[in-house]
């Protein structure tokens, strides 16, 4: 049995998916000054399906040759990750910082939302705990 449940295992995934976004974020900005960059315009919900999808193949194995193939996250994606829309830099650059900031801003709050929630279900853990000593 499980002591934390599924729902402490999707908040996992969700704090990695942000973590990864941030670092998405982080990335184009460090390059907006890069001629040709093409800025890496993956949402949230993309990297939180990669990580559910890393979870379920982890758990799955292939055990007979007529089972369905495993299909890896980037073949899914088709390596198309970057913004297609023409540049509006004469560089190439496809950065737009303000997006950027505004994007970093908003992954900011839900992952502190998202800590919030893990330290509410620990809380609930140890309160459950410290009755159980009574």
């Amino acid at each position: 049995m499980d002591m934390f449940g599924s729902g402490f295992h999707r908040l996992k995934s969700a704090l990695i998916a942000r973590e990864q976004m941030q670092s998405s974020i982080t990335s184009n900005i460090a390059n907006a000054d890069t001629p040709n960059y093409k800025a890496d315009s993956r949402n949230f919900s993309d990297f939180l399906a990669d990580q559910n999808n890393l979870i379920s193949h982890s758990k799955a194995a292939t055990t007979n040759p007529r089972h369905i193939a495993d299909t890896s996250a980037s073949s899914r994606l088709g390596g198309n990750i970057y913004q297609q829309e023409d540049s509006r830099k004469m560089d190439g650059n496809s950065v737009d910082i303000q997006a950027e900031m505004a994007r970093m801003s908003e992954n900011q709050l839900m992952h502190e939302l998202s800590m919030k929630m893990v330290s509410g279900k620990l809380s609930g853990l140890l309160n459950a705990i410290k009755e159980g000593n009574r």
